[in-house]
């Protein structure tokens, strides 16, 4: 099994920002910066169902286009949420996006040479 990081960005919202029970509620008891940006470990097909949410996509359409059962990319969607601390699908599909661009610019980087501006098509 391989296991890929992927880390949320400690200015994501989250449920807690929207009424949900937070943790510490004195400015004496927050945690430092470093506890709030959590790593997901999520496995090879858990990470192409997460780099596919950015489309926004149906469970259904995710299943056509990686060529798994609905039931499997539901699992795996599930699995996703929870490892990513419990967000919602949208939060879930934005992330993604947000990943797929990092991916895209690194890739972009790598071929450039690492200096040089790429021209995206």
């Amino acid at each position: 099994m391989r296991v890929v990081s992927f880390s949320v960005p400690t200015w994501f919202p989250s449920y807690e920002a929207y009424g949900e029970p937070a943790g510490p509620q004195t400015p004496d008891e927050v945690p430092p910066a470093d506890a709030q940006s959590a790593e997901a470990l999520l496995t090879e097909q858990e990470s192409a169902v997460f780099l596919c949410l950015a489309t926004g996509a149906s469970n259904k359409e995710l299943a056509v286009e990686l060529q798994l059962s609905v039931s499997t990319v539901k699992f795996h969607v599930v699995n996703i949420r929870a490892k990513l601390g419990g967000i919602s699908r949208l939060q879930a599909c934005l992330l993604a996006a947000l990943a797929r661009e990092d991916t895209r610019r690194t890739e972009d980087e790598r071929l450039s040479g690492g200096g040089a501006a790429v021209a995206r098509r």
